[in-house]
């Protein structure tokens, strides 16, 4: 029997695949993080086993270039292990055409005894993207007090390469810096790290207190250059300077959300248990397709547009309108912006003895960073003041 197994290095980069299927496995968690955006948490029922079925062997008989992420997505979506082990049994016993990996973000709780034996017999075919919020202090605060009760050496183990995903809220902000830090040293390479979407940043003091710990983590990276850099020093500053402006995400063109009810979204923000009934019915008449649905007015001659990231669903839910973002948020991106490109040009200017000796594409890479970076630093160094 072929095996139905997808060699990406990273299940967390949906930018690697064709699509994205998500189940919403269940609606309720045994934790209640302080940034949750789950307002329905009724155990009122699970995941349909064959309506999941009839989705995937619709889905994985189409053959795509690059293969199929299926996502179980809760609630925590481990409390449905049950019914998470039987569709995937099912599907891998089913020798489908098409190449596909099973993922699930998790709390990390429950993966204990049987479940974790589980994971780990299936561990080239199930990845488990673990949320963690740094150091055992920030972690707790976020998260229910839960860091005891993860195991984390089993996720540096099982699955190397896979990234953790670092929520920063308004009560950690404090302490990024150190909290980035150690997940590195838990063991941990690809960190995704971001600011938490609907809350409240407009405090002024969030923004002295980002550029102070972005700075240490500046000079953090730059001590440690062996390092992978974590995902708040990824910023595309080459796109800046070829004006290369995407859609942010896969939602609604790549992505296809599935509630436990069996109905489809285009993103599991959009579900009546998040934004409420109303405007989970309304999204029918946005074509996201269409970048002028995604891209602001208030955007459109932005410089930083090309590198700023936004959630789409989030951007519904608090002002109705996919393309309107937290402009709180704006400020703190730029403010991240500067820090990262006084980065990258400090480390390319460090090593510029070794740039005669590079091949001529990586060469080009680095000029072109260079450019988006000049190119931004004035209207950043302007904000700044």
């Amino acid at each position: 029997m072929r095996k139905t197994k997808l060699n990406i290095p990273n299940m967390t980069d949906k930018k690697e695949l064709s699509q994205s299927v998500y189940f919403t496995t269940n609606l309720i968690c045994n934790l209640d993080c302080v940034y949750c955006y789950e307002h329905d948490k009724s155990d009122r029922s699970t995941f349909k086993i064959e309506e999941a079925k009839r989705t995937l062997f619709k889905t994985l008989n189409n053959v795509t270039k690059k293969g199929t992420l299926v996502n179980f997505h809760g609630g925590e979506p481990f409390i449905s292990f049950d019914k998470i082990r039987e569709l995937c049994e099912w599907a891998w016993a089913q020798n489908f055409p098409e190449r596909f990996t099973m993922f699930a973000t998790s709390n990390g709780t429950l993966i204990h005894g049987e479940i974790k034996e589980w994971l780990y017999e299936n561990r080239h075919r199930f990845i488990v993207g673990l949320s963690l919020d740094g150091t055992r202090e920030m972690h707790n605060i976020n998260r229910s007090n839960s860091f005891d009760k993860i195991d984390l050496d089993f996720f540096v183990k099982t699955w190397p390469k896979q990234s953790v995903k670092m929520t920063v809220s308004p009560h950690t902000i404090e302490n990024l810096a150190e909290g980035i830090i150690s997940i590195h040293r838990y063991g941990f390479h690809d960190i995704r790290a971001n600011l938490a979407e609907m809350v409240d940043w407009s405090s002024p003091r969030y923004k002295e207190i980002y550029a102070r710990e972005l700075a240490k983590l500046s000079k953090f990276y730059l001590e440690n250059r062996n390092l992978q850099k974590c995902s708040l020093f990824s910023v595309n500053f080459s796109s800046i300077a070829n004006n290369v402006v995407r859609k942010w995400c896969g939602v609604g063109t790549e992505m296809t959300a599935i509630d436990i009810d069996g109905r489809s979204y285009p993103c599991h923000l959009f579900f009546d248990s998040v934004c409420g009934k109303d405007k989970s019915q309304a999204i029918i008449k946005i074509d996201f397709y269409n970048p002028k649905a995604y891209t602001s007015k208030k955007c459109t001659n932005c410089q930083f547009l090309p590198v700023c990231p936004t959630c789409y669903g989030a951007n519904y839910i608090s002002r109705g309108d996919i393309a309107e973002r937290d402009w709180n948020m704006c400020e703190l991106h730029q403010i991240r912006f500067l820090e990262v490109a006084r980065f990258e040009a400090q480390k390319i200017i460090s090593e510029s003895s070794i740039i005669s000796n590079l091949k001529p594409e990586e060469r080009y890479k680095r000029l072109q960073i260079l450019k988006g970076i000049q190119m931004i630093l004035p209207e950043l160094n302007t904000n700044e003041s």
